[in-house]
């Protein structure tokens, strides 16, 4: 059965879909089968997938779209030949959300690096902390996106990230074109001559390994 990772922010924004794209880049190069499941309602990264994808001649990336199972007990059966789920979610919290926790391994919770989107993620947090009343082997953490580095804005918000008990990861997404660029062409940007990018997805999936191992083997 396939390990699920789930991004998760009620603010849009925060580059769920771009980590979604690129991690499933990252695990299909490492050699794991890799699925891309999109549960957001508007179908935006379905629409965005299949749309660059076509523009430039290559083959369509498959993604499980929400409408493609009525259950998340089908959605499981759907992702049994996969070593690895990617799942996408709308920016909004929902009781579908709750559903979506109950079958997922990771909950990882992209925040831009800006005051604003800091205050928003209070209610993500809180989701996750029920449930993890029902799933104690559910694990939970914060990656940075969107990072200017160096900034004393950016430390300010690792501060406070790192005062929740949930971890905040050590691979930070930088404010990069490459991510923008990677959307419209390969998407991911493994294959980018930004190789600041290449570095960060890399650390962050190599990171995401290290927890799942850890929990689940």
């Amino acid at each position: 059965m396939a390990l699920i990772i789930t991004l998760a922010h009620q603010k849009g924004g925060v580059g769920k879909s771009t980590l979604a794209t690129n991690l499933r880049g990252y695990f299909a190069g490492g050699g794991y089968k890799t699925a891309l499941v999109d549960i957001d309602p508007q179908g935006s990264l379905s629409k965005l997938v299949r749309t660059f994808s076509d523009q430039d001649g290559r083959e369509p990336e498959h993604v499980i779209e929400r409408g493609s199972y009525k259950t998340y007990k089908d959605l499981l059966t759907l992702l049994e030949p996969y070593d690895i789920a990617i799942i996408d979610t709308p920016p909004y919290l929902s009781k579908e959300l709750q559903d979506v926790f109950e079958i997922t391994n990771v909950i990882l919770v992209p925040c831009k690096a800006s005051p604003l989107d800091f205050l928003a993620i209070g209610d993500t947090l809180d989701l996750i902390r029920q449930a993890k009343i029902k799933r104690k082997d559910l694990i939970a953490a914060v990656v940075m996106t969107m990072v200017i580095t160096g900034t004393d804005f950016t430390t300010q918000i690792r501060i406070e990230l790192e005062k929740t008990e949930f971890p905040v990861l050590k691979a930070e997404i930088g404010n990069r074109v490459a991510y923008m660029r990677s959307l419209l062409k390969s998407n991911t940007v493994l294959g980018d001559e930004n190789p600041k990018a290449r570095e960060e997805i890399e650390a962050l999936g190599k990171e995401l390994i290290s927890l799942l191992k850890n929990t689940y083997e």
